[in-house]
């Protein structure tokens, strides 16, 4: 049986609050003692290195630069499974600064982007939804899990990024800039080009990835391409490229349940058709794209802190004073 922490229950007295008396509270968590503030600026600022700050559902305003090793989660991005609480919005940027290193971001809509604006690594991005991811200095070992990136590998970069990882994320259109190198790519959807406007994109490896869109182009070079789908044919070949056991020349309609066009939408549905030969093709036998590999797509986008499904405040109080609230919360594996 799942169960529901004392994290989980702090996270029900702030839904009660909010729901009552109109106030959204962050929470800042060390230990088994939280604060409480009401701007993400306020938390940030207070908060000590390591801790965790749980964002609610809401628009936010972020000004502060992140320099400390903070996990920030939010409720999640996607308006479907987010109605009890609304989505978390941050309004901005995330700048992220020297000492920011093994931190995360879990469950936000991010309607700016990430910047990396110091030497950092290990970072890890995680069922969020990014506009775009700009490398300003030295960067290695981020992982992105499970997010939407608007901007192809949501990498405008004026430096080289090095050794990400990249698992079950859905791609929009094309980025360009610095690039990216030695990294690794398993059970994406690309729904545009890759790499169409990087100075340097090579020595990455692809596994299992669907490529929807255009695919590969000159810039990709040195890289290994195993067990993918392609809509149209593979060029990368002639630029020193390897690749075995991939499928070619797929029909676009032929590929996911329900999605048209080369943007993403939710109301669109990612998982391969039953007759789709990307089902149980990738190299460990599960299904080429998100819902395959070691991160299989979680549906809602829901992160690993408590949901809230549904919750019934009454309109009045009682004769007593008491208000009945009744709130329904799901604990999460992952």
């Amino acid at each position: 049986m799942k169960k529901i922490s004392t994290l989980a229950l702090i996270s029900v007295l702030f839904l009660v609050a909010n729901q009552t008396i109109a106030q959204n509270l962050i929470a800042v968590q060390n230990g088994n003692t939280p604060r409480f503030f009401q701007q993400v600026d306020d938390a940030i600022v207070n908060a000590a290195d390591g801790d965790t700050l749980y964002i609610p559902g809401g628009s936010w305003n972020l000004t502060q630069r992140i320099n400390k090793r903070l996990h920030l989660i939010g409720v999640g991005h996607n308006p479907d499974s987010t109605k009890v609480t609304f989505p978390t919005k941050i309004n901005s940027d995330f700048n992220l600064y020297s000492g920011a290193s093994n931190g995360s971001i879990t469950g936000i809509n991010i309607l700016g982007g990430i910047n990396v604006q110091t030497e950092l690594i290990f970072y890890t991005v995680k069922s969020c939804r990014i506009y775009y991811v700009r490398i300003g200095a030295k960067a290695s070992n981020f992982s992105f899990i499970e997010n939407v990136l608007e901007n192809g590998v949501g990498l405008y970069s004026q430096v080289v990024a090095a050794n990400f990882s990249y698992f079950s994320n859905i791609f929009g259109a094309g980025a360009g800039g610095g690039g990216c190198t030695n990294s690794i790519f398993k059970n994406n959807i690309f729904l545009t080009n890759v790499a169409a406007n990087f100075s340097l994109f090579e020595n990455n490896i692809f596994y299992n990835n669907s490529f929807y869109g255009v695919g590969f182009n000159e810039n990709v070079k040195n890289s290994i391409a195993k067990n993918n789908l392609f809509v149209t044919g593979l060029s990368f070949e002639n630029y020193t490229n390897v690749g075995s056991n991939n499928l070619i020349g797929q029909p676009q309609d032929g590929i996911f349940v329900n999605q048209s066009g080369n943007t993403f939408d939710y109301s669109h549905d990612y998982h391969l058709k039953p007759d789709c030969l990307g089902k149980n093709a990738g190299t460990d036998g599960t299904d080429i794209g998100i819902y395959g590999g070691i991160y299989p797509w979680k549906e809602g986008s829901i992160p690993s802190n408590p949901h809230f499904q549904s919750i019934q405040i009454a309109p009045k109080t009682d004769t007593n004073g008491n208000l009945n609230v009744k709130i329904k919360v799901a604990a999460q594996d992952h």
